[in-house]
């Protein structure tokens, strides 16, 4: 594949790979497996022998849903997230605006929330967030089902943990405690634990994106702290103004700044790529606060032929420093961009409180790939690689470790 708007190197098309299970996957699927199963072959026989309506019924239900909730997951896991021009949400696209080009996948974007995940290796249409327990990416698609899913799953779990302590209290009843009081105690014990934490957290997940529908915004915008539409399209008639160094909003004279703390938030409004992370100067307004412009596009404002492309934070940097002697020779149009790197500013910092934890539990923004992730197992592409030592340096370096 050649990148559009010529002069660009040749880059293999990288086919999207399902990514391998991970150990908290795995932990958490043999979990509900066994929150279900203690029910089914140890507190269900109980029930059933009592042979009244109303045990039938509650017994009908709890399949009910596990069939429903069964469903919903096969759906979620199954159903094709991947982004595809004009197939998307037409309420989500700015016509005017020209669109960015996916360096990983070449997926030519004019939608908002349109993201790559590093870890299903491919762009996703109406990206929510990756779910560390499905090991699967939530969009636009799947973003309904996914949430009946949790809901279903809390109910599950909450009946789960209801049957286990009755079960506690009335041991007489059960097969399982006439034969070893020892192992029923053991088994309904930890079901109980088991279902009972399951339930919890489920619960606050759920309360939570409930907040997200009523506020129209996704899992990303909120711990990134960002507007709704995020990641969003480059803004019309930017291309004039940023290679004159002024805001496209404000026109006001932009500032070259740079930050150390990747915990900041900061990202290209016409790349959308996160900046902070990326460890390079960039131009932003000190007056409307709302534009911030990387080096790359700001190279890209001054060639019309040349597309926008969003590059991952370590490909940024390559292709930044490449950049960095041509900006310093400047061009023929007049820049009225100040020199002052290293400008002391308060920026938003990545959301801390207890909601961006839960999501942080749930899942992540599709960037964070670990060495020692399964995802990472069988990367075919060295920018795999590359990504996973920056992410690990940024990482120790943010915790003081080398």
């Amino acid at each position: 594949w050649k990148r559009p708007g010529g002069g660009g190197r040749a880059v293999a098309r990288r086919l999207w790979r399902p990514p391998q299970w991970s150990l908290v996957q795995i932990c958490s699927h043999l979990a509900v497996f066994y929150a279900i199963a203690a029910f089914a072959f140890v507190i269900q026989p109980a029930w059933l022998a009592i042979g009244n309506s109303r045990s039938s019924v509650v017994i009908g239900t709890f399949w009910l849903v596990f069939v429903l909730s069964l469903g919903l997951y096969g759906f979620v896991c199954f159903a094709d997230t991947r982004y595809r021009e004009g197939t998307e949400d037409t309420a989500s696209v700015l016509w005017d605006s020209e669109p960015r080009i996916c360096d990983d996948c070449s997926a030519s974007i004019t939608h908002k929330r349109a993201k790559h995940c590093q870890v299903c290796n491919k762009c996703i249409g109406g990206f929510d967030h990756h779910c560390r327990y499905l090991n699967v990416c939530v969009g636009s698609r799947t973003y309904t089902p996914w949430y009946c899913f949790v809901v279903s799953l809390f109910a599950l779990m909450a009946f789960c943990s209801y049957s286990a302590v009755h079960a506690l209290t009335t041991p007489e009843s059960y097969h399982l405690a006439s034969v070893s009081l020892v192992a029923f105690y053991g088994v309904a014990g930890l079901q109980v634990c088991i279902s009972s934490l399951l339930s919890l957290f489920l619960f606050s997940l759920s309360a939570q994106h409930l907040f997200f529908i009523r506020e129209g915004i996704t899992t990303l915008e909120y711990i990134k702290d960002q507007a709704a539409g995020f990641p969003g399209v480059p803004p019309p008639s930017w291309r004039e103004h940023v290679s004159r160094g002024e805001c496209y909003s404000c026109i006001e004279a932009m500032e070259v700044v740079e930050v150390h703390d990747p915990n900041q938030v900061w990202f290209c409004n016409v790349c959308q790529v996160d900046l902070s992370r990326a460890g390079v100067e960039f131009y932003t307004c000190p007056s409307c606060e709302n534009v911030s412009v990387c080096p790359v596009c700001r190279s890209v404002a001054r060639d019309r032929r040349r597309a926008i492309v969003t590059y991952r934070t370590s490909a940024l940097r390559r292709v930044a420093d490449a950049q960095v002697y041509k900006d310093v020779l400047g061009s023929s149009c007049t820049s009225r961009l100040s020199s002052v790197s290293g400008t002391i500013r308060a920026p938003r910092l990545s959301r801390r409180t207890f909601s961006a934890a839960v999501a942080a539990v749930e899942g992540h923004t599709g960037e964070n790939v670990r060495r020692n992730s399964f995802c990472t197992l069988g990367a075919s592409d060295p920018r795999d690689v590359e990504e996973v030592a920056d992410d690990e340096y940024e990482s120790g370096s943010s915790t003081g470790e080398a």
